[in-house]
């Protein structure tokens, strides 16, 4: 899969990712490691560790390990 992350202030990436499993009757959505595409994205973007997408309410959580808190929300718009 691919994981592209406009942040303000530090710029665009794009990640490259293994689908390893969907679980929960499909709420759960679990990836490996995120690779950069170093030729589309900033030079301050690095590789990320394994991490999972579920379903939350109105939108969807992107957990991404406690290296970043509580991950990213994503609401439907």
């Amino acid at each position: 899969m691919t994981l592209i992350a406009d942040v303000q202030g530090s710029g665009h990436c794009e990640y490259t990712a293994k689908l390893s499993s969907v679980t929960d009757g499909g709420n759960r959505i679990n990836v490996g490691t995120a690779v950069v595409d170093k030729a589309r994205s900033g030079a301050m973007c690095r590789d990320t560790d394994a991490s999972f997408f579920t379903v939350a309410g109105s939108g969807i959580l992107h957990d991404v390990g406690p290296a970043h808190a509580s991950g990213y929300r994503y609401n439907r718009a």
